[in-house]
């Protein structure tokens, strides 16, 4: 869903509002941090789309990919 708008709202809708996204960073902040650990938690979702979709919030800097652990939330940026 692209609204090509300039509002925060509007932005933060196109990010996050793709199916599972949501519940994706649901499982991040419930301490769930390698692939497998978040497609256990999301028992319905498919590798591929749980790998599109974890890339897509990395390319928009919701999560960063760590060589070790895994996957978690990015820090958050000080204005």
């Amino acid at each position: 869903m692209e609204y090509g708008q300039f509002c925060p709202i509007a932005k933060a809708t196109e990010i996050i509002g793709e199916k599972w996204t949501i519940l994706i960073i649901r499982e991040l902040l419930m301490g769930g941090s390698r692939f497998n650990e978040l497609q256990r938690g999301l028992s319905l979702i498919s590798p591929t789309i749980l790998s599109k979709r974890l890339e897509s919030q990395s390319q928009h800097g919701l999560v960063v990919k760590k060589k070790i652990s895994g996957w978690a939330i990015a820090p958050t940026r000080k204005p």
